[in-house]
């Protein structure tokens, strides 16, 4: 029904916004090679990073499941840091929600079919669980 078809177009629609802010960014980069008091290195390095960011997008608008696992990849990398950050905090719940994190965010790394099928899902189920816990470390004062 339409449910079963807004998924795929929901992805397809998030990497084409992926795909333009790539460009931007790129834009972005190619443009400070010419900001005055840079080193050589950074001009450099900004250059290779604008030609890296264009020629992205141009692999997600040239096929969107490109974009589609570059979305998933990125999702992966966010669940994974921010459970690091969540359970370097120390207290329980930030070690808990820190675990599950980072379990979620290699699931979604080491498996992208999976990760892109259940994406929504981990995602809303981290996030569930993290507002929970800082609603309860807002009741009590401090970080549970």
């Amino acid at each position: 029904g339409v449910q079963t078809c807004a998924l795929p177009i929901s992805l397809a629609t998030l990497a084409t916004f992926l795909a333009i802010a790539l460009i931007i960014l790129g834009i972005i980069s190619f443009v400070r090679i010419f900001e005055q008091g840079i080193t050589g290195w950074q001009r450099l390095l900004n250059l290779i990073l604008s030609i890296l960011q264009i020629a992205i997008a141009a692999a997600i608008i040239d096929n969107i499941v490109v974009g589609i696992l570059t979305l998933t990849f990125l999702l992966g990398l966010g669940l994974l840091f921010a459970g690091i950050a969540s359970a370097s905090r120390g207290t329980p719940g930030s070690i808990i929600v820190g675990i599950l994190g980072i379990i979620a965010g290699f699931i979604v790394i080491i498996n992208p079919v999976i990760g892109g099928l259940t994406m929504v899902v981990l995602a809303a189920v981290f996030l569930i669980i993290f507002g929970l816990k800082s609603i309860v470390s807002g009741i009590l004062g401090r970080w549970v």
